[in-house]
């Protein structure tokens, strides 16, 4: 009994909470950036060309946005897939999942300064990814 548990160990139940919200927080974030990028032309003549977009009474103004090198996302979408990929690792209780998913977490933090020069200090951001990274550290037992 006790070898057919170390062959194939449970995962905790916290760890596979916090990976579903990886993939689905990273999964989302991967395919926004990634259509941002390949559409990135194609959003940037809809939404700076048809200036009487409004919602909820406000006209929105999309201009900031392109202002952003195109790269940017791509570089976030492969740092989201990363991050998702090592979910998928984590999910399988492997070490090395957490390590991707914390490199990726790191730079997805710092990347934005190089491409966005008013963007405000990510203290939510911070917290956040901080917070999942120590949780699935604190799951680093369950993993080989």
């Amino acid at each position: 009994m006790e070898i057919e548990s170390k062959v194939n160990p449970e995962r905790p139940v916290l760890l596979k909470v916090l990976c579903i919200l990886t993939f689905i927080g990273s999964g989302l974030s991967f395919l926004s950036n990634a259509s941002v990028y390949v559409f990135f032309d194609w959003f940037k003549d809809l939404f700076l060309n048809h200036s009487d977009m409004i919602w909820m009474g406000s006209k929105m103004d999309f201009s900031s946005l392109f202002q952003i090198n195109r790269f940017y996302f791509l570089l976030s979408a492969i740092l989201f897939l990363l991050s998702l990929v090592g979910a998928m690792y984590m999910w399988k209780l492997n070490k090395v999942g957490f390590h991707l998913y914390t490199l990726a977490q790191i730079a997805l933090l710092i990347i934005p300064k190089f491409f966005i020069p008013s963007y405000p200090f990510p203290l939510f951001p911070i917290l956040f990814s901080g917070l999942f990274v120590y949780l699935y550290y604190s799951h680093l037992r369950w993993m080989h």
